[in-house]
């Protein structure tokens, strides 16, 4: 092969490679499963991951929701008709300390959001803080990012090929499970209530005894010391000058509260969650604690220790429409009180499991 036909070859077989990286560059440009340059319709699979951040840089909403399990089942049509709002919610399974940051402040770039509805889950402050696991690419807007996202193996392998599917499925009136509805629906991102159809005491019980979704183990030693340290990382990391910040406490069950009394937490989370309330207070956040009602002795209003079920959430919004259970440092010890009522109650009813 001569030179010139040896040129010509090269030249050729990087013409076709550019044109073959134009058409993938143009059709996932066009799909864009990850909402990256726009929102459409319900008419993908969507993983909180993948489009969280998407769906905060372009979606049109001026209420965010971000959190853990705790928080995917709130309903957006509640937060409409109870708040008047235009929410988002974009919140991820066990949720990290710098995820949420990270999450916040694409948000904060964004400048749609007025509001930040925030949930405080107890873990992300009793380890040191762990790296985010949250696409990188997916928070930036350059030019290399952008071709990272439009190139990327999740895209092209994962999506773009359900998404194709899910359209053709529509064109030709299949109808499709009611699971699809969820995986598909912006308003329903992550939620996780189709995915366990037995709830209820029965079912906690028998999974506690059972030693079925048991919370993680917790290292009793230095930890409050080590929680104020990871909650001053926390809540320094916001801006608080960006819009009202909104932190509320989940309503884990009695049941928790009772393991974290053997396992020796109980005291440490409670000093820490003052510590929380003080420090939050001070920098302009609001903060509710639902941690002290009622309901959180009634076994039927969860799916395991920790996780409620959505009317639970539904009762939380109509809490922050009314503005009840904020918690202050003033109100604070009524609350804690409240809770360790809560529990020597259940304890009491319960003791049975105890015993041993």
């Amino acid at each position: 092969m001569n030179k010139s036909k040896s040129k010509k070859w090269i030249i050729s077989f990087f013409a076709i490679v550019l044109a073959i990286v134009i058409v993938l560059v143009a059709v996932a440009y066009i799909v864009d499963p990850f909402f990256q340059f726009r929102v459409r319709d319900n008419s993908y699979k969507l993983n909180g991951w993948f489009v969280g951040s998407g769906l905060i840089k372009n979606y049109d909403y001026d209420t965010l929701i971000i959190g853990s399990s705790m928080a995917q089942n709130f309903d957006m049509d509640v937060f409409r008709e109870e708040m008047g709002v235009k929410p988002l919610h974009v919140c991820l399974g066990g949720l990290r300390q710098s995820e949420a940051l990270e999450l916040v402040h694409a948000a904060y770039e964004a400048g749609k959001a007025k509001t930040y509805y925030i949930c405080v889950d107890r873990t992300v402050f009793t380890n040191e803080v762990e790296e985010s696991r949250y696409p990188e690419h997916l928070l930036k807007d350059d030019v290399l990012s952008k071709m990272r996202y439009l190139l990327s193996y999740e895209v092209w392998f994962r999506y773009i090929p359900v998404d194709t599917g899910l359209a053709a499925a529509d064109k030709l009136g299949i109808n499709l499970p009611a699971s699809f509805e969820y995986e598909r629906s912006i308003d329903k991102l992550g939620d996780w209530r189709l995915d366990f159809p037995e709830t209820g005491k029965d079912v906690v019980l028998a999974n506690y005894k059972a030693g079925k979704y048991a919370v993680s183990d917790v290292d009793t030693d230095n930890l409050y010391e080590r929680m104020i340290k990871n909650i001053d990382k926390y809540l320094e990391g916001f801006d608080y000058e960006k819009g009202e910040h909104v932190f509320f406490f989940p309503p884990y069950s009695s049941l928790f509260w009772c393991e974290a009394r053997i396992d020796e937490y109980f005291e440490p989370y409670l000093e820490a969650k003052d510590y929380f309330i003080d420090k939050a207070n001070k920098l302009g956040a609001t903060v509710y604690d639902f941690q002290a009602d009622e309901l959180s002795k009634d076994l039927d209003n969860y799916k395991d220790m920790t996780h409620f079920l959505p009317p639970v959430n539904d009762w939380m919004v109509k809490c922050f429409a009314d503005k009840t259970y904020i918690v202050t440092p003033e109100n604070r010890v009524e609350y804690k009180n409240k809770l360790i009522e809560n529990t020597d109650s259940f304890k009491k009813e319960y003791a049975y499991l105890f015993d041993n």
